[in-house]
C-alpha cells in the first residue's frame, strides 16, 4: 500500500494547481503500478472556493482524468479514498461523501475505501463506546459497505471526539483508547482487512511498540 503525496488536491478550484495535482497523482499511480502495489490511498481534497457537492464532483472527475490510458485492472491496483478529520473545507469527513466519490468512479477504475480511526473519531463518530462502535460500523455498512474497506489506519487521537483536529496518538494513549481497537480488530466482518498503524514516532522503537499494542488486542 502507498499513500499519495499530501500536497495533491484533486478538488482544487485553482486551474493551475488542479492541473499539477492531476499530473502528480498520475505519477503516483504510475509508480504504484511499477511497484506492483495493491492499493494507493488518496485524501479526496479541499473544496475551498466552491461548495461541497461541486468539490466531490471535481475530485471524482480529476481521479478519472488522472487514470486515463492506465490499466489499473491489469496492474491489480485499487485507489482507496480515505475519510478525513473534517477540517473546514476538506472532503470526506462523512462516510456518505466517501461513498459518493466511490459511486461516481465505479465502472471507471477499481476503487474502495480506507478508514482512519483518528479521522473517524475527531469527525464526530462514536467508536469509543461499545454501542457507538456498533452504530458506526452499521453506518459504514449502509454507506460504503464493510466489504469495500480493505484497509484501516489504526491511530489513537490526541484531540477529542468531534474536534476535527487530525492529531494522531500512540495506541491506547489517546481519546479513543484500547477497548475501541480491541472491538475493531476482533470484528469477524473485518477479518480480511489490513490494519496499519500511522502513529507518531517520538522515540526509537515507537513504531514497533504501537504495532505490538495492536497485535496484543487480537484474540487468538
Amino acid at each position: 500500500m502507498i499513500h499519495t503525496n499530501y500536497l495533491v488536491n484533486l478538488a482544487s478550484m485553482n486551474p493551475l494547481f488542479l492541473k499539477k495535482s492531476i499530473e502528480a497523482f498520475r505519477g503516483e499511480i504510475e509508480r504504484a503500478l511499477n511497484l506492483c502495489a495493491e492499493y494507493l490511498v488518496l485524501h479526496p481534497g479541499s473544496f475551498r472556493g466552491a461548495d461541497r457537492e461541486d468539490g466531490l464532483l471535481r475530485t471524482a472527475a480529476a481521479i478519472a482524468a488522472s487514470t486515463k490510458g492506465l490499466d489499473l485492472v491489469k496492474g491489480n491496483l485499487t485507489i482507496l479514498i480515505e475519510n478525513t478529520a473534517g477540517a473546514e473545507y476538506s472532503l470526506g469527513a462523512s462516510f456518505e461523501q466517501v461513498a459518493e466519490v466511490l459511486e461516481r468512479l465505479r465502472g471507471v477504475i477499481p476503487v474502495a475505501a480506507c478508514i482512519d480511526t483518528c479521522h473517524t473519531h475527531v469527525a464526530g463518530y462514536d467508536i469509543v463506546s461499545e454501542a457507538g462502535m456498533r452504530e458506526t460500523l452499521a453506518r459504514l455498512e449502509a454507506t460504503i459497505g464493510l466489504k469495500n474497506i480493505p484497509v484501516w489506519h489504526c491511530n489513537d487521537a490526541k484531540a477529542a471526539r468531534g474536534s476535527k483536529l487530525d492529531r494522531h496518538q500512540h495506541i491506547g494513549k489517546g481519546s479513543i483508547g484500547l477497548e475501541a481497537f480491541r472491538r475493531l480488530l476482533n470484528d469477524p466482518r473485518l477479518g480480511q482487512a489490513a490494519f496499519i498503524a500511522e502513529t507518531p514516532i517520538d522515540g526509537p522503537g515507537d513504531d514497533k511498540r504501537n504495532v505490538a499494542a495492536l497485535k496484543a488486542l487480537v484474540k487468538k
